[in-house]
């Protein structure tokens, strides 16, 4: 039996362990392993989705900044970039978090119901 902090490291690191876990699938085919296992593929599948659009998203809001105007105090900034990114990163923030917290409750409890031995 794991250690309680190894447990904890796992399941705190559940998007990157979850894929390793697919291995043990064959281990339990009596149990309701694999009906534990799908929400949190799922979870993750999600989880990484979001962290690939928030970065998507983090690269456009960062596009170049023209100035216009010749150096006085009535200069104009220009983005080019599109206005969307400033509302969507907050939301994909905070489905991100949502969607490790729910990973990570799925993940500790199927593994308390099924401990590696």
């Amino acid at each position: 039996m794991a250690a309680a902090p190894v447990r904890f490291l796992g399941a705190a690191a559940w998007p990157l362990t979850i894929w390793a876990s697919l291995t043990h699938l064959e281990e339990h085919p009596a149990d309701d392993y694999v009906e534990r296992t799908s929400p949190i593929v799922a979870s993750a599948i999600a989880f990484w989705l979001c962290v690939l659009l928030l970065l998507f998203t983090l690269g456009m809001s960062g596009g170049p900044i023209i100035t216009l105007g010749d150096g006085e105090a009535s200069e104009t900034s220009l983005r080019l970039a599109p206005r969307w990114t400033d509302v969507a990163a907050p939301v994909l923030l905070l489905f991100l978090a949502a969607l490790y917290i729910v990973g990570f409750w799925l993940f500790s409890e199927r593994e308390a119901q099924f401990p590696r031995s």
